[in-house]
Parts: structure tokens; sequence; C-alpha cells
């Protein structure tokens, strides 16, 4: 007689989420359109062929490629399939990995469910899109499940991942701020930085496998260029969006950013003796940080705020400001971006209303309110 795995509650959400992965991939395919798909398939072969990889193709996508050359190549195995099949595959790689990370997270199931259940809006319609932010939260995740192991190699690669996809990834590095990861431990801190060093310059270079050193010099002059690009003209979804859209006045993208960083390490300085659960708590901030103080943060980043709500919000011993902050930051985040009030989409996008919750969780969360100390280590 056969017999089946007996998976618990918060098992059988990840699946169920998996399936919805699949499902979601699969109408996207049918009925809507896989332009990010298009864009991360063809960066390969642009790559490939010597060719731009930051210019419009308006016969291929109707956006540009802004990934590093690095990422074009890592692109291959799945662009050489039909794309379909390719798209699917993508789609359920950045699920498995997102969701195996939750569930190696040091909390409880219902903790774990929340996290899932609060975040599935943005992880369906960032499923929907075919695009990268999944991959990009479970990569951190990832980082800080393996620094917590002491695994420097596996850290330091989530890292490059996250920093070959989009920059902003490489503030996951201040976490070796922290003594535990650093003093407490410098044979760790060494092993990670050698790799780190070894690692940034092996995928740099890996495009040469199938380019020249002129053109993939190119390359990323051109990647730099539309980077800067962007940054003098973008606010996006941050607090330096919200000041644009509620003042008029256009801030330095630059300025916010360093004040920002500084409160960033000035709350890792703080903190530096914390236990488990507070060196979780760094992770969230740090993980706020990227979007908050990001001039190119879209509604798609924002699966990685919800998974580092879920993560907040489970930390947070209060019940009522607990559902308050819940209320407040799914309303935002997700309800006013729903098909409903997409009507109203124009306004809400001029006043970063999607960044507000941030404005309140971002200091919350370097000031550890709400979150009573623990003493395990």
């Amino acid at each position: 007689m056969l017999s089946y795995p007996d998976f618990n509650k918060t098992q059988r959400l990840a699946l169920f989420s998996l399936f919805l992965s699949f499902i979601l991939s699969v109408h996207t395919i049918l009925f809507g359109h896989m332009n990010n798909w298009l864009i991360f398939k063809n960066s390969f072969f642009h790559l490939l062929n010597g060719t731009n990889l930051y210019k419009l193709y308006p016969n291929e996508a109707t956006d540009i490629f802004v990934y590093s050359p690095s990422f074009a190549l890592v692109m291959a195995p799945l662009s050489i399939l039909p794309d379909s099949i390719g798209a699917i595959l993508w789609n359920l790689i950045g699920a498995i990995l997102l969701l195996s990370a939750i569930l190696k997270l040091p909390l409880e199931d219902t903790q774990k469910r929340a996290i899932i259940w609060i975040s599935l809006p943005e992880f369906i319609g960032s499923t929907q899109n075919f695009q990268s932010n999944i991959h990009i939260t479970a990569l951190i995740l990832w980082f800080w499940i393996n620094i917590e192991n002491q695994r420097p190699f596996f850290s330091s690669l989530c890292i490059l991942g996250g920093l070959f996809i989009k920059i902003f990834g490489v503030v996951l590095a201040t976490s070796y701020l922290n003594l535990h990861y650093s003093v407490k431990n410098p044979k760790f801190l060494f092993k990670s930085l050698f790799f780190l060093t070894l690692g940034f310059v092996i995928i740099a270079l890996a495009p040469l496998l199938v380019t020249s050193w002129d053109t993939l010099s190119m390359q990323y002059t051109e990647w730099f260029n539309i980077l800067q690009w962007r940054s003098a003209r973008t606010y996006g979804f941050s607090l330096m969006g919200i000041i644009h859209g509620l003042t008029g006045w256009k801030p330095n993208n630059l300025i916010f950013q360093i004040v920002g960083g500084l409160s960033l390490l000035a709350s890792l300085a703080y903190h530096y003796r914390d236990n488990r659960q507070g060196r979780l708590l760094s992770l969230v901030s740090i993980m706020y940080f990227m979007i908050l103080f990001n001039h190119g943060s879209e509604s798609p980043t924002y699966i990685i705020v919800m998974v580092a709500f879920g993560i907040h919000q489970s930390m947070i011993a209060n019940k009522k400001l607990r559902w308050f902050l819940i209320v407040f930051t799914l309303g935002c985040v997700s309800l006013l971006y729903s098909d409903p009030l997409r009507a109203w989409s124009p306004i809400f996008n001029q006043y970063a209303a999607k960044a507000w919750p941030l404005v309140l969780l971002y200091p919350m969360a370097l000031l550890r309110v709400g979150v009573p100390k623990e003493t395990t280590t």
C-alpha cells in the first residue's frame, strides 16, 4: 500500500504557494505577456552576440535590461529552452528558494505561515510578471541562514548573487559588523571576506566565457551609465519618492541614502551584542533599508518588504500594535494597488503610498520597538 509524506500545516502552505506559482506562470503565458522573461532570456543572446545589453529592443520587449552582464550569462540554461518552459522554471526556482528559506528560519510554524500569508499578494504580483525579486528575497534569507550557521562560502555567494542581480544586494555585507560574525569569529570573517573578494572577481569576469574583454568592458560601462541615469531621474516607492510627491521638491538621492546608511550602521553598532532574535531583526532593518532608501524601488520589489515585515510583526509582543501594523502595511502595500482600486493608482503612485508603512516600520526595527529581549544566543 502506498504511503504519503505527512506534511504539517506550514509545509502544506508552502506546497500550495509553489503550486500557485506554477498556475500563475501558466496563466500569464496563455493570457498575459512575458515581458520581463523575454528581457532576461534575450539578455544572454545579446551578451553572446556582443550587442549592447542596455539598449531597448522594441521587437523583443517593452523595457530595457538593467542587471549585470553576469546575470545575463546565468540565464543561459533557461534561455535555450522554449519560452514557456524557461519562464515556468524561472518562477519555480525563485519560489522554491524563497519558501525553503522561510521554512528554515528559526521561528515557530505559526510565524512562518504568517510570513507566507502576509507576503502572498506581492508573491503573486511578482510571479505574474516573471520578476527577479522573489529570487533576490530568497538570496537575502539564505544569506542570513548561512551566516548564522557559519558557512562563509554560501553566505558570500548569496551576497554576490544579490549584487549581480540588483546592485543594492551589497548592503547585506553590513551584517558582518555584528560582533557575533566578526570579532567573536575572526576566522569566519576572514573566510567570508576571502570568498567575497575571490567570488566577485570570478563572477564579474565569468562573461568572458562567451564574449571578449573589450565587449565586456563596454557592457559594464553601459551598466554603470544606466544605473547613474536612473539614479538622477527616479525616486521610486522610496522615502525620497514620498517627499517628492508631497512637496514637489527634488531631493538628492545620494544624500538621503548616506543619512539612511548612517542610521542603519548606528543601529547595528548599538545592538552589536544582540542574540539570534536581534540579529534576525537586524536583517529585517537591512531589508527595509534596501527599499526605503532605494530610488529604484518599484512595486514588485515590495516582496522584499513584506517578507521582512512578516518576520518583524511575528516578534512584536503587543497584539494591538501588531494587528495595527498588519492592517496598515497590507492596506498600503497591497490593497491600495489591487485591481478594485486600479483607477486610483496614479494618485497612489504620485505620493508613493506603497512606501508609507516603511516610514514607521524602519525606525521601529532599528530601535527594537515592541520587541521583547530574548536571552538565547
